[in-house]
């Protein structure tokens, strides 16, 4: 069952590949690119340039290249610091993840200071993916990169959504929700979108930096309030000046920023299933894909995926067996323990602690990027063995569980997947295999 889920799950990654999405969206006519339906004549533009940023910036940006030959005059490609990679025509850079970093700064810095020499007569791509958020920022208004990661860390410990971190990203750096369109404006830009973020919603992800972005600093106030949140001085300051308009805000829906950008959303969780969904009914299994928007606390989603496993082994229910149950999204962790570990591995624990009874059962539980977290693994797979494991060598499950260290346990037991970066990155997979006895 190990081998067929890491197989279900290996196809899910290859068909979000981003240079094999980057193809399908884009072709090269002559002197023309077709997105879409849509003709880009590139004799009518003076240069055209490529900026690529998130953690599967080097691929795109490999395929746009070799789609563009020598039609591309140049640009910039910014991702997580191990993930990069030569190119041809773009200059590399490598930053920080999951914390932006002083190389993110600079980084953001220098696509500011590149877009201020382009003009209405250049075509900008823009090649975005998961992970962006981080890797290129440009604090706004005496903000600096500790107060970023300071306020970051306490909201993704805190259990903020992606939602909710991106509101606060957004209005603490010039680049996201819009910031960036408007650095482009007036040259024309189109952004190639590969969705990390559950329902695709592209305010979202990579903290929208090329479209109208619908959250306020009324809105990053209330999370303040909600998350009981200590801010800098600077931090607060430019808040309260939000607040009262002393600075503007996010550029909006009918901006003028907006008018010379187009965005187009070229892979997502749903693609990846779709093919996993293939890879499981050509194994043999009966499938089914119960969601890609799978969001909560990890180790409660964890207890639901039990469930649904616990009712194909009593009853063959929803499916007859053999039975691989798919879906997609990205959990949260709340951190109460100092341990480490990721979502993914937290709720492979977790699924493991309530399935102790269970033959036959299992789940793999991974990132589609190959980093659960700040470790070096994708996730984790889980069995009704889990918990046995662990006594074997000692080790209390709910005790692991309970100071946040399911790394520490599934490496101790063999559970852990480790791929190593795939350059990809579209939320995360779990699939549920549950066999004839």
């Amino acid at each position: 069952m190990r081998n067929d889920a890491y197989s279900i799950m290996s196809g899910a990654i290859s068909a979000v590949e981003p240079s094999a999405c980057i193809y399908r969206a884009v072709k090269k006519e002559g002197r023309s690119i077709i997105i879409n339906t849509r003709s880009y004549d590139l004799s009518l533009y003076c240069n055209i340039y490529a900026i690529a940023f998130g953690k599967a910036a080097i691929p795109m940006s490999k395929a746009i290249e070799d789609i563009l030959g020598d039609s591309l005059a140049g640009g910039i490609a910014v991702t997580k610091h191990g993930f990069g990679g030569p190119l041809t025509k773009m200059k590399v850079y490598e930053s920080g993840h999951p914390m932006p970093d002083e190389n993110s700064v600079a980084a953001g810095k220098t696509v500011h200071d590149f877009l201020e020499r382009t003009d209405e007569k250049d075509l900008i791509l823009f090649l975005i993916s998961g992970g962006g958020s981080a890797l290129i920022t440009l604090p706004r208004k005496g903000v600096s990169i500790t107060d970023i990661v300071k306020l970051t860390d306490s909201l993704m410990r805190a259990g903020a959504t992606i939602d909710e971190l991106n509101t606060v990203r957004k209005h603490i750096c010039s680049i996201k929700g819009g910031g960036l369109a408007k650095m482009a404006y007036p040259s024309e830009s189109v952004s190639f979108i590969l969705s990390d973020v559950v329902g695709d919603p592209l305010d979202v992800i990579a903290s929208g930096p090329t479209v109208p972005d619908t959250s306020t600093f009324s809105e990053f106030n209330e999370l303040v309030e909600r998350y009981n949140l200590k801010l800098s001085p600077a931090v607060s300051g430019l808040l309260e000046d939000g607040l009262e308009g002393v600075i503007e805000e996010t550029p909006k829906s009918g901006a003028l920023v907006f008018e010379k950008t187009s965005n187009y959303l070229v892979g997502n969780n749903a693609l990846a299933l779709h093919e996993a969904e293939k890879r499981a009914s050509e194994l043999g299994y009966n499938t089914m894909v119960l969601t890609s928007s799978i969001v909560g606390e990890a180790r409660e989603v964890a207890k639901v995926f039990a469930a649904i496993a616990r009712e194909e082994r009593l009853r063959s229910t929803p499916l007859p067996l053999p039975v691989c149950i798919l879906a997609g999204g990205e959990t949260t962790v709340t951190m109460k323990g100092k341990g480490t570990g990721g979502r993914c591995q937290e709720l492979a624990l977790s699924f493991g602690i309530e399935v102790p009874d269970l033959k036959g059962v299992l789940l793999l539980a991974a990132g589609t990027d190959g980093n659960d977290g700040t470790t070096d693994s994708a996730g984790a797979f889980a069995d009704g063995g889990t918990v046995q494991r662990g006594k074997d060598v000692q080790l209390d499950a709910r005790r692991y569980l309970q100071d946040n260290d399911s790394y520490a346990y599934l490496k101790e037991t063999g559970d852990l997947i480790v791929t190593g970066p795939t350059g990809t990155n579209v939320m995360d997979i779990y699939i549920i295999i549950v066999g004839r006895l």
